[in-house]
């Protein structure tokens, strides 16, 4: 049986949606920048800088599954919901940073909490990856991502 895609995942699978989404991220990493520089030279606006910028890159992160989809197994839903978690974890970090270095309470906890589940993540990934290092074919993960590439 065939599963008919959704509205919301057509609009996350979209190629403009991906592209909006990349440049986000470069915007916000530019804010962020510029930011922590003006925090470094004590000059006054910085503080909404750091906010916007560290705030959008954490709603980019969120969506981290939906913009790096797997490269040699497409559609398996166990890449899409580890990335996903990835994202959850990573925004929180990103939140987190904010926090200390905004000097708001919370902060250690949020880099604790985030730090741990992006480690959990990194085991599990290894884990995965050793497991379906060969498929049936014999092919691994780097030819079969050559072969998608051309």
């Amino acid at each position: 049986m065939e599963r008919r895609e959704s509205a919301m995942d057509k609009v996350y699978n979209s190629p403009q949606f991906k592209a909006f989404m990349k440049k986000l991220a470069l915007m916000a990493g530019l804010v962020i920048m510029v930011g922590l520089l003006m925090k470094l030279f004590h000059m006054a606006g910085a503080s909404p800088l750091l906010t916007a910028g560290c705030g959008t890159l954490a709603i980019v992160t969120f969506f981290l599954g939906r913009l790096f989809p797997c490269p040699y197994q497409n559609g398996r839903p166990i890449w899409t919901f580890a990335m996903t978690i990835t994202g959850y974890a990573l925004s929180v970090v990103i939140l987190g940073l904010l926090f200390m270095t905004m000097h708001w309470p919370g902060g250690r906890q949020m880099m604790a909490i985030g730090a741990g589940a992006l480690a959990i993540c990194a085991i599990a990934w290894l884990f995965y990856l050793r497991k379906y290092k060969n498929h049936s074919d014999g092919q691994t993960f780097e030819n079969q991502y050559r072969n998608i590439q051309q």
